[in-house]
């Protein structure tokens, strides 16, 4: 009887042996190396400018009934998509605007007779924004219209319509604009024929700023 309990017991001792070790798992360590992480890059270029994203549009000799238009390129060059959008927007107006001397010239009935003579605006500025009916479009061809073509067709969206010279200082226009893709910001400009001689010889320009930021606002 002794006997066969001692037999049982060993034979319990045993299974607890093979039990303990089914419980055992494999395992290695490797060591990675080597791994580097760049952060991505967004950089927009304007007209092929890189570094300088403000752009500026002057209007001088608008005649009454006269109308144009300008075309900038906006290039996203970095690798990460962003959205566009337009600040630091700004109009200065000369009063007999000067093109060869970059000044605005004063009336003297004897030295400059030539000269800007109207009193409408008591700080001598200039009226040519204020008289200036422009429209500033993303011109890429949307919905079926001609991109970089400086007329606004198709749905392609509006940024600001109205006088120059009552444009907003910013625009959240929030623009996608895919990490190597190109689109066209255009405004056309025009002077109403009513207009007369009251923006004789003025000029104005607009200064802006173009922003491309990785989140849309």
């Amino acid at each position: 009887m002794k006997r066969i309990l001692g037999l049982s017991i060993a034979a319990l001792l045993i299974t607890g042996l093979v039990v303990g070790g089914t419980m055992a798992y494999f395992s290695d360590t490797e060591t990675s190396t080597g791994n580097t992480f760049t952060a991505g890059t967004l950089n927009l270029t304007v007209d092929g400018n890189d570094g300088s994203n403000t752009l500026k549009f002057t209007v001088t000799n608008a005649n009454p009934g006269e109308g144009s238009f300008g075309i900038w390129t906006l290039v996203n060059t970095g690798n990460l998509p962003g959205y566009v959008d337009f600040s630091s927007i700004a109009v200065t107006n000369a009063e007999h605007y000067n093109l060869a001397t970059d000044e605005a010239e004063e009336y003297d009935a004897t030295t400059n007779p030539g000269g800007d003579s109207d009193t409408s605006d008591a700080t001598g500025v200039g009226e040519l924004a204020a008289n200036l009916d422009v429209v500033l479009f993303v011109d890429d061809g949307a919905g079926g219209g001609t991109a970089n073509n400086g007329a606004q067709d198709g749905t392609e969206a509006t940024v600001y319509s109205g006088k120059l010279g009552s444009i907003a200082a910013s625009y959240d226009q929030d623009l996608p604009l895919s990490n190597g893709a190109t689109t066209y910001l255009s405004m056309t400009w025009s002077v109403a024929t009513s207009v007369g001689n009251l923006i004789m010889g003025d000029g104005c320009t607009l200064g802006m700023t173009v922003e491309l930021d990785q989140t849309a606002d």
